[in-house]
């Protein structure tokens, strides 16, 4: 069920097979993403995840919003 006014755009972007359709999502809406990664990269990520007891897609959207609001000027503390 959508939330009134706080819709989150989602573009359709060409990820190795043919673009899908924009969406309109609810901000805590869960949206499946598959990345590649260069094992120097995924080797840390996996272990930071273990020593939290968290799961690793948890671990990467943390740090994935971390690095965007950063990235915006605005870090997350």
């Amino acid at each position: 069920m959508k939330e009134p006014g706080s819709s989150i755009h989602v573009p359709a972007a060409r990820a190795g097979r043919p673009p899908s359709r924009a969406r309109e999502l609810n901000p805590h809406e869960l949206v499946r993403v598959e990345i590649r990664m260069p094992a120097a990269v995924a080797g840390p990520l996996f272990a930071r995840a273990r020593a939290a007891g968290r799961p690793v897609s948890a671990v990467a959207s943390d740090l994935l919003a971390a690095a965007l609001a950063d990235d915006a000027g605005d870090a997350m503390a």
